[in-house]
C-alpha cells in the first residue's frame, strides 16, 4: 500500500520516497513508491505527470506519463518513459518526485468547481450529478434532468459564482461512519469505512478522493459553455479559471476581430449578423429567381435549334461544368413543349445523362438512357418521361449520347412506315 501524500496536501509539488517494486505496465517499465504525491487517474479526474529523480539527485530525471491505482493492494503505479528511464529506479532506491504544478492546479481548479457547480444544480434546479468527466480541455458534468432550461442554467452559474466570491475554506478529511451519518452528503457514499470527504463551507459536503484548492476564490470563474439533451439525462460543460479565462480570451479576440471587418462596435455584432442575414436571404432569392428566367430562355434557345426527326424535335447537348439538378430542369423545360425530347449529357468526374420527353410522346426514355449508361460504363433509372444515370468514362459521352439520338430516330422511322 502506498502512502498518498496528495489526501493530505493538495499543493506539494515535491517528495522523498523509496522504490518498493519495479514492473511493466502494458509494455512500459513502472515503478511503485512507499509514498507519493501523484494523483492516480480516478473519481472522474485524470493523473497527475511530473519527474522522478534517484538520489542524490542527478541533473535529469525520468518522466511520470501515467499514473495507476492498483485495486488489489492500493499501490500507486508510476508509468515511466523507456527513453529516460534506463536502468535506473531498482527497488530500494530513494528518489525525489516533482509533480507538474500546472497541470495539477489546473485539476484542482476543475474538480473543485465541479462540486460547486454540481451542489449549485441541487440548490437551483433539483438536479443530481450522475456522472463527471475532466478532460485536458473541458469539463462535463450529466444531470438527471432533461428538462433544464438556459434559465435554469444560468441560475445555477450563478450560484456557483457567488460561492466562488465568498472565498469559502475547502477542507477535505476523513470521517469515520458515525461522522458520515451526520453529514448532508450530496451523493451517499460506495465505500464502507473511513470516507474522505471534501467540505465547502456551508454549502457543499461530498465524499471524494481527488485533490481540491482551499478557499473557492482560487477556482477561479465558473462559466458554462454548453448545455445539451442526452436521453433522460442532461449533460453540462463547464470551465473553470484559467481554462475559463482562455475561453473569455478566445471569444474576445474573434468578436473584435468581427466588429473590426464590419466596421460596427461589438455590442452591434447581433444585430448587424441579422441584417446581413436577412439581405443574404434576399439576395439568394432573387438569385433563384433569375437563374429560373436564365433556364427559361436557355431552353427557349435549345428548342429553337432543335433536331427535327419527323414529328419529333430532339434537343441533343452535352454540358461541362453545370449542376446535374440545373442540367435535369432544364431537360424537364424542354420536354414541357409539346412534341420535344431531350437528350442531355453532363461531362465532369464522370459522365451524366437526362434524358425526358413530352406528355405527348409515348416512346419510353428508359431502354434510350441504359444503351447510353453501358456505354460510359454505369447505369441508371426512372420512367418513361423521364429517366437519369451515369457512368464513370467521360470521354464516351458523345458516342453514347450519338448512339441514344440513333436509335431513338430508327424508332421514329419505323413508326412513320408501319
Amino acid at each position: 500500500m502506498t502512502d498518498r501524500l496528495y489526501y493530505a496536501d493538495s499543493y506539494r509539488t515535491t517528495f522523498r520516497a523509496r522504490v518498493i517494486e519495479r514492473l511493466t505496465l502494458n509494455d512500459s517499465l513502472a515503478v511503485v513508491l512507499d509514498r507519493t504525491a501523484f494523483y492516480p487517474t480516478g473519481g472522474g479526474q485524470p493523473h497527475d505527470t511530473g519527474v522522478l529523480s534517484t538520489l542524490p539527485l542527478r541533473e535529469n530525471g525520468v518522466p511520470v506519463l501515467d499514473v495507476v491505482a492498483r485495486e488489489e493492494d492500493r499501490a500507486i503505479i508510476h508509468v515511466l518513459s523507456h527513453v529516460e528511464a534506463g536502468d535506473v529506479l531498482s527497488p530500494g532506491d530513494q528518489v525525489q518526485g516533482e509533480i507538474d504544478w500546472s497541470r495539477r492546479f489546473d485539476h484542482m481548479q476543475q474538480h473543485t468547481g465541479q462540486h460547486i457547480l454540481s451542489q449549485a444544480f441541487v440548490q437551483t434546479a433539483n438536479a443530481d450529478t450522475v456522472g463527471f468527466h475532466l478532460s485536458d480541455d473541458y469539463s462535463t458534468i450529466d444531470l438527471n434532468r432533461s428538462t433544464l432550461n438556459d434559465d435554469d442554467v444560468a441560475h445555477a452559474e450563478s450560484l456557483a459564482n457567488q460561492i466562488v466570491f465568498d472565498n469559502r475554506p475547502v477542507i477535505a478529511r476523513f470521517a469515520t461512519p458515525e461522522e458520515v451519518a451526520d453529514l448532508p452528503l450530496r451523493k451517499p457514499p460506495t465505500v464502507k469505512g473511513s470516507i474522505r470527504i471534501v467540505q465547502i463551507e456551508d454549502f457543499d459536503w461530498a465524499a471524494c478522493g481527488g485533490t481540491h484548492v482551499a478557499h473557492t476564490g482560487e477556482v477561479g470563474l465558473i462559466k458554462v459553455v454548453r448545455s445539451e439533451r442526452r436521453g433522460d439525462e442532461t449533460r453540462i460543460t463547464f470551465l473553470c479559471g484559467q481554462r475559463a479565462l482562455n475561453h473569455y480570451r478566445t471569444l474576445n479576440t474573434l468578436t473584435r476581430n468581427l466588429a473590426m471587418r464590419l466596421t460596427v462596435g461589438v455590442e452591434e455584432l447581433s444585430q448587424t449578423i441579422d441584417r446581413m442575414q436577412a439581405e443574404a436571404r434576399a439576395i439568394r432569392k432573387e438569385r433563384d429567381r433569375l437563374r429560373e428566367l436564365l433556364l427559361d430562355h436557355e431552353a427557349v434557345a435549345l428548342v429553337a435549334g432543335a433536331q427535327v426527326m419527323g414529328p419529333v424535335s430532339v434537343v441533343c447537348k452535352i454540358f461541362e461544368s453545370r449542376e446535374v439538378e440545373e442540367v435535369r430542369r432544364l431537360a424537364t423545360r424542354i420536354a414541357a413543349q409539346p412534341g420535344h425530347i431531350a437528350l442531355l449529357g453532363l461531362r465532369g468526374e464522370k459522365a451524366q445523362l437526362i434524358f425526358a420527353r413530352a406528355a405527348d410522346l409515348s416512346y419510353d426514355m428508359r431502354p434510350l438512357l441504359q444503351e447510353a449508361c453501358r456505354m460510359v460504363g454505369g447505369g441508371g433509372g426512372g420512367g418513361p418521361e423521364l429517366a437519369q444515370g451515369g457512368g464513370p468514362y467521360p470521354v464516351r459521352i458523345n458516342d453514347a449520347l450519338q448512339h441514344a439520338a440513333d436509335m431513338l430516330s430508327r424508332q421514329i422511322e419505323r413508326r412513320r412506315e408501319a
